[in-house]
């Protein structure tokens, strides 16, 4: 035991972790009447009182109950005969499957009124909700795709360690890019023994990047390249190469000298 007891005495915990809304384009799809309506603010006003004084995304973020820790996967072809007797399979792409959250609601509905306004922003009715002859047209895919953040952590994480040098765990954060939902699955209501109401959302994402927290882990391929980031030579890199920084940076994918906050965002 005392050779492996380092070894399983610290097992990951699925009950800590924090889902992060990071929406830079929510103005456009809640509307400007609904933004200020969820805008939550340090004393609570009559017209934000439904978030508790709260922004509307903080509000999602403490209610959301359940979250998925992304997999993925490569589809792959088969080549024949390119060695003699030989078969082999390749990958030629991979994929993701879809992002799954699950909301406690409040009485108020915030959380379903967001989500609601989110899809239904993807695909208005462009005249008269009641007339027959009523129709939809799809919005553009950059004025409602957003960016979500789910970051994994122990208990052990926050601890004020001060000077100690004990081991400590770190965040494993997932940054989910262009994000939208595809399914608002339904809610069953009816008589009898009472739970809380629970919202279930299906969303789709072009793809996403992890951060793991540990020095020895932050890699990103780039060009061939693979620089741990730290912030010396993150600094000593974009002196030399500041072209290649920009062009880096500007491809949606994780900067060298990316680090980790609290909140589970990426900056």
């Amino acid at each position: 035991m005392k050779d492996i007891r380092d070894t399983v005495a610290r097992p990951s915990l699925d009950t800590f972790y924090q889902v992060t809304f990071s929406f830079g384009k929510a103005d456009r799809w809640l509307g400007s009447n609904g933004f200020r309506q969820f805008s939550g603010s340090s004393i609570p006003l009559p017209s934000d009182k439904r978030s508790q004084g709260r922004s509307y995304k903080d509000k999602m973020s403490i209610l959301c109950t359940e979250a998925e820790i992304p997999g993925t996967s490569f589809q792959t072809s088969l080549a024949v005969g390119h060695h003699q007797g030989i078969q082999e399979e390749f990958p030629n792409l991979r994929s993701f499957p879809p992002l799954n959250l699950t909301f406690y609601l409040d009485a108020d509905m915030v959380v379903l009124e967001v989500l609601e306004k989110w899809m239904t922003y993807i695909n208005p009715i462009s005249t008269n909700k009641r007339d027959l002859n009523a129709y939809g047209r799809f919005n553009y895919p950059d004025d409602y795709k957003e960016i979500i953040h789910l970051t994994k952590f122990e208990r052990d994480t926050f601890t004020d360690r001060g000077s100690s040098t004990e081991y400590q765990s770190r965040l494993t954060t997932y940054e989910f890019v262009n994000v939208w939902p595809t399914n608002l699955t339904s809610m069953r209501v009816a008589y009898g023994d009472s739970n809380v109401l629970r919202c279930s959302v299906q969303l789709a994402y072009d793809r996403f990047f992890t951060d793991f927290g540990y020095n020895d882990t932050h890699q990103v391929p780039i060009n061939g390249e693979f620089l741990p980031s730290n912030p010396k030579l993150f600094s000593e890199v974009s002196r030399d190469q500041p072209e290649q920084q920009e062009r880096r940076g500007g491809q949606g994918g994780l900067a060298l000298g990316t680090t980790t906050n609290r909140q589970g965002g990426l900056y």
